[in-house]
């Protein structure tokens, strides 16, 4: 239950939410921006505001790890766990150093338990640092991987996918029903033995409390932002049964615009692939909780970009200065976004496949 809850926050906290839209005669303005999500484990976040010294750093950072030698990469451990929870949306990437790879595995192992372990193994990618560049116009997307050095182009409503190979000039063109599917992550293998018993039945009192409080307004980027700060708990009680006693914090610090993401036509939803085709049967018995909830300050704006976006998970401290620094045991998931631009027809060749580039063997 625990790690659901963590799974949705987590998505909803970094998937910035595109609605699907019809194209039209006259294409309203698009906008482009570069993005940067991270992994802070233990350690006090950029500020807002901060987001053209973070670029700076972060591209210092991959110069140096591009030399002839570099350092051999760690496997991924706790540390980078709910960057996997997050990815389940393709929030976009999780982004760690590999020094701190061992305070995340203590971090996350404290707050969320040893059952979590096996999923690590998958998600290596997240501890590598990367920058997003993305871009919207007409109804379609351009999402670069400036790290990897690939780009994915969808332009559904003409029926093409196309996938760019940035290093080798290359491209591949899909249709939208054709395009690879991600890979889902593979499960933890059963332990060897007795098959494992069915859950006891029980139950338990989970409430879920959410206060929001505001920041004030920041100029960041050129562009007026105002701040939020979301502190939500969760907490099960008076358990019995398969159901168990627990505790969850997480904080949201949001400096949103008044900018609204442009649409995009929508391709299909297409699940990853290893998934079964049929669900499983439901399991009788395990634990029904009664849930309630309880909401108070400020509701802040739904369908804007915000320019930065901290979620914090475990010990941070209660503060409203921004941004609140992680605590001992904590990690958070830091969005930052800038260099804005807005796009018309001009930038039309944005979406095409480049001169020069040869098709994909």
């Amino acid at each position: 239950m625990l790690r659901s809850l963590l799974r949705l926050s987590a998505a909803v906290a970094f998937a910035a939410l595109l609605m699907p839209g019809m194209p039209s005669a006259a294409p309203p303005p698009g906008l482009a921006y570069d993005e940067i999500v991270r992994v802070v484990v233990n350690a006090t976040p950029p500020p807002p505001g901060n987001f053209q010294a973070d670029v700076a750093a972060l591209n210092t950072q991959q110069t140096a790890a591009a030399s002839p030698t570099p350092a051999p990469r760690k496997r991924a451990g706790f540390g980078n766990i709910l960057g996997a929870i997050a990815n389940g949306g393709n929030v976009g990437g999780a982004v760690a150093n590999n020094a701190t790879s061992n305070a995340g595995d203590a971090a996350v192992q404290n707050s969320l338990g040893a059952r979590f372990g096996a999923m690590g193994s998958g998600f290596a990618n997240f501890l590598t640092p990367h920058l997003m560049r993305k871009a919207y116009w007409n109804g379609w997307e351009r999402i670069e991987d400036v790290t990897a050095q690939t780009a994915t182009i969808r332009k559904c409503d003409v029926g093409q996918v196309i996938q760019l190979n940035l290093a080798a000039k290359t491209y591949t063109v899909y249709s939208p029903s054709t395009e690879p599917a991600p890979a889902a992550p593979r499960a933890p293998a059963a332990p060897r033995g007795r098959p494992p018993e069915a859950e006891q039945p029980g139950t338990a009192v989970a409430s879920f409390t959410n206060a929001t409080t505001s920041l004030g307004p920041l100029k960041m980027e050129g562009v007026q932002t105002t701040g939020y700060d979301t502190k939500t708990s969760f907490s099960t009680t008076q358990a019995t049964g398969s159901c168990r006693n627990a505790n969850a914090s997480m904080e949201t610090v949001q400096y949103i615009s008044p900018l609204t993401p442009p649409s995009v036509n929508s391709c299909p939803v297409r699940p990853p692939e290893g998934l079964p085709e049929t669900p499983t049967a439901p399991a009788t018995g395990g634990c029904k909780p009664t849930f309630s909830m309880h909401s108070s300050g400020l509701t802040p704006p739904t369908n804007h970009l915000a320019l930065y976006s901290l979620l914090t998970f475990g010990s941070a401290p209660n503060t409203s200065t921004p941004p609140p620094g992680a605590g001992a045991s904590s990690f958070a998931f830091l969005t930052e976004r800038g260099n804005l631009k807005a796009l018309g027809p001009a930038d039309a060749g944005l979406f095409d496949i480049p001169q020069g580039f040869t098709k994909a063997p």
